[in-house]
């Protein structure tokens, strides 16, 4: 079963995307904070980290370059979550590591389209 971590200060944003992938079969949790998502991350060993670029505390770069830099996250799909479409984001997102980049609002096959490909990395010898 793929694991999943969503972070995202948008409680009701994390809260329903949390719901749409346990429907869909995956183990999630969430965070509203990125220096709770660096601590969870750690505790849960996600497959999959979705992170929204804008939080209060610690920005999504900030959680995507901390965790990078980690043996146990090598492999890992970051994605990136954000408002944002502007070229200038997208390529920080890309010097951040991260693998993906969704802009708000999403289409849900999209998002189940990057986590199919993710489980078939996750369950490859």
């Amino acid at each position: 079963m793929l694991r999943v971590l969503v972070a995202d200060d948008n409680r009701d944003l994390a809260d329903s995307l949390c719901l749409l992938l346990r429907r869909e079969g995956f183990e999630v949790r969430a965070t509203y904070n990125g220096n709770d998502a660096i601590e969870v991350a750690l505790q849960f060993h996600p497959d999959v980290l979705i992170v929204d670029i804008v939080m209060p505390d610690v920005d999504g770069f900030q959680v995507a370059n901390r965790l990078r830099g980690l043996p146990e996250f090598a492999g890992k799909v970051f994605v990136a979550l954000s408002g944002y479409s502007e070229q200038k984001i997208l390529d920080q997102a890309s010097r951040a590591q991260f693998d993906e980049y969704l802009v708000k609002p999403f289409k849900r096959d999209t998002l189940m389209s990057i986590l199919a490909e993710a489980a078939g990395q996750a369950n490859r010898p």
